[in-house]
């Protein structure tokens, strides 16, 4: 692989994005072997350049969470039925869009194909972003993602639904056996009578699913296999419970009091914010003609969660972002720089929103020794966006895009 000089009018630099004006990154064999101001970066003879003029560079964005369900977001209910190999294709090219609207990596915390597309990206017979995946979710009998009309046999069979310590630790195996990176538990759900299972009509009447020393018992058995255990926990109780079962990240997380969000703070947990789940959802209700009772339902959480956004940026919580999203029509991951936007809506500042998007992320999906940022050594996970990135929403048009040194996007002598 050629090496390549790449100029901008700025670049953002290292873990805190420094703004470096009149900036150079020079790439070799797919990482960054120098970047800072243009005088200071090497000119190697015969080096290929590219002058990206009035643009500002950054390092690649970040979902912290997403999935690879390769589905029509309005047909989620044959997710578990629905063949294979069609859901992996259909979940590829979506992820194409992903990689050219400027993210470089992202975190599947949830699809029985996301170890199979990882292995196919990682082997370059697909182009997506570099992917996390945590494989099948893992509920509890009647948990986050066990409902009717399917069995529970089935869920079982399919190492879906575990149950007390022993099958646990059984299943969290089975993951590490099929290659995931992460294990994804469902600690949260809707009460019995619940229409939105999954998520709880009511997001401050949720209902835990396992036991603290089920949670344990994952959180051990994860460790051992060299996997990190995220949660999928809504309510006080649930982020409780998984504080208490060393849980490693907190997906979505609001809807708690006061204590269990000083509880995160001290502890330093990750949250992962997935507004843009429920932003898409609103969007659509016209469009896609929700019923009035899901719109309540999905009312109830945007106001929570923006309440317990906001407290727990005032309280110090460690933000990354993540979407939730989930795949066209309603949720297309190309979308996802729309997580930067609401983010700093909702009350981060840009340069905040931007950390929590790149180098935050990339802690969260435990690679910030290889992404996240522009240093030394790192991968060369580019994106640039024209002019000085005076307003976040010009993320979602990028003019280059490059990943491990290879162009994405945009037209460079490469």
């Amino acid at each position: 692989m050629a090496s390549l000089r790449i100029s901008a009018k700025q670049l953002r630099i290292g873990d805190t994005l420094e703004p470096c004006a009149e900036g150079a990154v020079l790439v070799e064999a797919g990482r960054i072997v120098a970047v800072g101001p243009d005088a200071a970066v090497p000119r190697p003879a015969g080096v290929a350049t590219a002058d990206l003029g009035d643009a500002t560079l950054l390092p690649g964005l970040i979902d912290a969470h997403m999935h690879t369900f390769g589905m029509p977001s309005t047909g989620l209910g044959a997710l578990n039925t629905e063949r294979e190999p069609y859901r992996a294709l259909r979940a590829a090219g979506e992820l194409r869009e992903l990689l050219e609207a400027g993210f470089t990596s992202a975190r599947c915390l949830g699809s029985s194909v996301g170890p199979d597309l990882r292995r196919a990206i990682d082997e370059g017979h697909v182009e997506g972003p570099r992917l996390v995946v945590a494989g099948q979710f893992i509920s509890s009998t009647g948990g986050t993602w066990d409902a009717p009309p399917l069995p529970s046999s089935w869920g079982r069979a399919q190492t879906a639904i575990a149950d007390g310590v022993d099958e646990i630790v059984q299943t969290v195996r089975e993951r590490a056996r099929a290659g995931a990176d992460f294990i994804k538990l469902g600690l949260s759900k809707g009460g019995v009578q619940d229409r939105y299972h999954a998520w709880g009509d009511d997001p401050h009447a949720q209902v835990t699913t396992y036991s603290v020393e089920e949670v344990r018992a994952a959180v051990d058995e994860a460790h051992r296999n060299g996997m990190k255990v995220s949660a999928h926990a809504i309510g006080t109780a649930a982020v409780n419970l998984a504080l208490d079962g060393g849980v490693d990240v907190i997906e979505h997380g609001y809807a708690i009091d006061d204590e269990t969000r000083a509880r995160l703070v001290d502890e330093g947990k990750i949250v992962v914010t997935t507004i843009s789940q429920l932003h898409f959802h609103r969007a659509a209700y016209d469009a896609f003609h929700y019923p009035d009772w899901e719109r309540d339902v999905y009312e109830r959480h945007w106001q929570a969660m923006r309440r317990d956004f906001e407290l727990g940026l005032q309280a110090g919580i460690r933000f990354a972002l993540g979407t939730d999203l989930i795949g066209k029509p309603t949720h297309p991951l190309a979308r996802a720089a729309k997580e930067f936007e609401l983010a700093v809506e909702w009350g981060m500042s840009p340069d905040e929103a931007l950390r929590a998007g790149t180098i935050g992320g990339a802690e969260a999906l435990g690679i910030a020794a290889e992404t996240g940022s522009l240093d030394m050594g790192k991968s060369a996970d580019l994106v640039a966006v024209a002019g000085g990135l005076s307003d976040l929403a010009d993320l979602a048009r990028p003019i280059f895009v490059m990943k491990q040194g290879r162009r994405v996007r945009g037209t460079l002598p490469i």
